[in-house]
């Protein structure tokens, strides 16, 4: 890869966690609004990190419809859906983010396999398991918030 390529990846791979990050913080401290308005950002910057990234096409287009289902609960949030709805909608979406964050890591080194390994299974069992568990939101948050943290770092040092 050209040296611009690579710079290009990482670029977007730090918006996108920044993004994610500030997303975290406006929503814990009550600014929902600012909070899905970085949630479209985390989410849309992601695209050319999902063209970009070695995977199969099946796998792109799974990264594909999260981010852009992911980013349509939070403009539907911004105009009032549901949080019931919204919640729900985004667990069904995490699905698709399993597929592009496994498939996508499949190509990485040890530890960003490992960590997008360990990220997209957790998401799965949270999807799927979550409505039985207690303090669902919050318990998801405790290991998404690093995990992808860490793994969207892990992709901007390993592209730089």
């Amino acid at each position: 890869m050209s040296l611009l390529h690579d710079h290009y990846i990482s670029f977007f791979a730090i918006l996108s966690c920044l993004g994610w990050i500030s997303m975290f913080v406006a929503k814990k401290s009550g600014r929902l609004w600012l909070g899905n308005c970085m949630g479209i950002v985390y989410h849309i910057a992601l695209a050319p990190v999902i063209q970009t990234l070695p995977a199969p096409e099946f796998v792109r287009m799974a990264g594909y419809t999260w981010i852009f289902c992911d980013a349509l609960i939070d403009v539907a949030s911004i105009n009032a859906m549901s949080e019931k709805n919204v919640w729900a909608l985004r667990m069904g979406v995490h699905i698709p983010a399993t597929i592009w964050i496994i498939g996508s890591s499949i190509s990485m080194t040890i530890l960003p396999l490992t960590v997008g390994v360990v990220l997209g299974i957790l998401l799965a069992l949270h999807a799927i398991f979550g409505p039985k568990i207690p303090n669902s939101k919050f318990k998801l948050f405790i290991f998404v918030l690093p995990l992808m943290t860490m793994w969207l770092g892990l992709i901007a040092y390993d592209s730089f």
